[in-house]
Order: C-alpha cells, then sequence, then structure tokens
C-alpha cells in the first residue's frame, strides 16, 4: 500500500474526533516526527520526557516543523497536554518503519520523514480551508462575536479581507446606501500620478477609511498622509482592538498637531457598536442585527471579491 494511503487511514484512525479532524493531534504528530531527525530511534520511549506524557522539547519540535513546512499553528502549544500520544504514537512510528526508515541511509530518512509530514501538513490545511468560519453569538457582545470571527480569519490568512467586507456592509446597513465593492489592496495608489487610485478603503463624504489589521507599516502612514493633503478630509484607520495603542502611538509621532483629523479605532468597535445601537440594546435585536450584517456580507461581498473560506455562519 502506498505510504501516502496508510498515512491517511492513520489519521482517520487516531487524528479525529467523530467526523472532524484534531489539529492538537495532527501537530503532535509533525513534532514526533521531527523529533526522529535528531533521534532516529523507533520506540515512542526514547522521545518521550520525563513525565512520559509528552515529547522531549515537544513545542520545539512543533514550532520547528510548522516553520519548514509554511503551517499556521492552530494549537499553539502542539498537543502537548491533550494529543493523546500513547495511542497513536508507537503506530505512527511503525508506519516510518515500514517505509524502511531503520535501513535507510541519512538522506533516504530525511525524504520519508519530508514525505510523511508533508502529508500530515496538507491534513491540518484542509483544516484552515474547509467551510465557513463558525462562530456562535448566544450570550456575547457584538464586538466578541466580530472579534472571534476575526481571529478564525487570521487562522487562515484572511483576517484582512473579512475585517475590510464586514465593514463595507456596516456602512452600506448603518448608512443606507450602496457601497462600492472592492477586493482587498485593488486601487491603491502606486504613485501621486495615479488618477485610479483611492485614498483608502472607503471614501466617504469627507472621510477616507482605511482598514489595517496588521502593525504599523508605511505604506499605511504614506496612506494617512496623502488623505490629510485635502484640509477638511478626516482619516480613519480601522484596526484590531489590541492594535489601537500602537497605531495612536506611531500616528502620533509622525503626524503631531495633524492628529485632530485622524480616528483610530478597532474593527470590533466599529462594526460591533453600530450593531448594538441599531438593535436598540436588545440581546434578540443584536442578534438579527448580527445575521443581516453576516447576510450583506456574504451576499454582496463575499460573493463578488471573495473566497468560499471566508464565508461566515453564525450559530
Amino acid at each position: 500500500m502506498k505510504l501516502e494511503k496508510c498515512i491517511k487511514d492513520f489519521v482517520v484512525r487516531y487524528g479525529m474526533k467523530g467526523n472532524s479532524l484534531v489539529p492538537a493531534r495532527l501537530q503532535s504528530m509533525l513534532a514526533l516526527l521531527e523529533s526522529l531527525r535528531g533521534r532516529p530511534e523507533l520506540l515512542l520511549s526514547s522521545h518521550l520526557s520525563d513525565a512520559g506524557q509528552s515529547l522531549i522539547g515537544h513545542e520545539t519540535l512543533g514550532d520547528t516543523a510548522h516553520k519548514r513546512l509554511s503551517l499556521i499553528v492552530l494549537n499553539k502549544n502542539h498537543g502537548r497536554r491533550s494529543s493523546n500520544l500513547h495511542a497513536w504514537g508507537e503506530p505512527l512510528l511503525s508506519l516510518v518503519r515500514r517505509a524502511g526508515f531503520e535501513s535507510a541511509d541519512v538522506s533516504r530518512k530525511k525524504s520519508i520523514l519530508d514525505e510523511v509530514q508533508g502529508i500530515l501538513a496538507n491534513q491540518l490545511r484542509s483544516i484552515l480551508e474547509e467551510g465557513p468560519l463558525r462562530v456562535k453569538m448566544q450570550g456575547k457582545t457584538a464586538e466578541t462575536v466580530i472579534s472571534e470571527i476575526l481571529e478564525l480569519a487570521e487562522k487562515r490568512q484572511k483576517a484582512g479581507d473579512v475585517a475590510q467586507y464586514l465593514v463595507g456592509a456596516k456602512l452600506s446597513i448603518r448608512l443606507g446606501r450602496d457601497i462600492p465593492v472592492h477586493g482587498t489592496n485593488k486601487g491603491d495608489r502606486k504613485s501621486h500620478a495615479d488618477v485610479d487610485s483611492r485614498l483608502g478603503d472607503f471614501e466617504i463624504e469627507n472621510a477616507v477609511l482605511e482598514v489595517a489589521v496588521g502593525l504599523p507599516d508605511e505604506k499605511h502612514l504614506d496612506q494617512i498622509e496623502a488623505i490629510l493633503e485635502t484640509p477638511d478630509r478626516e482619516a480613519w484607520l480601522l484596526t484590531r482592538d489590541d492594535r489601537v495603542a500602537i497605531w495612536k502611538i506611531e500616528i502620533s509621532k509622525r503626524f503631531g498637531k495633524q492628529v485632530s483629523r485622524i480616528v483610530v479605532t478597532s474593527v470590533e468597535s466599529f462594526v460591533g457598536q453600530n450593531i448594538t445601537e441599531l438593535a436598540e440594546f436588545s440581546s434578540s435585536g443584536k442578534i438579527d442585527r448580527l445575521n443581516e450584517l453576516v447576510e450583506l456580507y456574504n451576499s454582496k461581498w463575499v460573493e463578488t471579491v471573495g473566497s468560499a473560506n471566508i464565508r461566515i455562519s453564525l450559530e
């Protein structure tokens, strides 16, 4: 039987809970295989810490494997505490043994580990790509719901897209007008002579709104400078909640007195507060308004310029 088929069957047996893949287990499998690179011994006990419940250097091994494979870390400790290692550790090492690991030279050993880790990595990538972004609404503020959506999107490296399109849907609902649909980074200014450029993600009356979910960078600071070239124009910078403070510091350093024309706030607050107000602070109304927001986001923004893996499903 081909190695890929053996590994996939192994994952079905040991890497799932119900019908779903368990990221922590797959990450621990990568860590055990990483341990084999420095300690090529096919006995599980050779790779266990003194307590016997996790691998020696478990988290470091997981980080190293993820970095090489360009994987997003879904479980921060790589399943060190909850991987069920003793159930699948020896079977995984047996698979590696049957692939000829013991008798192979150093180069072939590396090749076997590369192949097995690559198959597991693809399984992890499928978790990132499958299905919509699912968030429960009950018992949460609108800001919390938006924050959890963005956290899931960040794991798929799509936080910027999702944040921009949620802002667009919110503006459409709040202002009661059509908001032009643009994909992320479409229309960014290449030079001052670029007549087709937009100054930000949204231009509404005398305000230009730019969504920037990352840390402060020159591109966005330059963008704010261009916005402020027109005296009666305001610049709105929308970022993640935990990055508002650092953006304010950098903007204050660069723009001095002009900060009076710059608003820095979080996407969570910018979207969530309006949803709550439009719901008249009613819990049931909030759920209705969140559903309205997501319906518009999915039908107008995702369908037009997005991808299937950033659809949102509220529960």
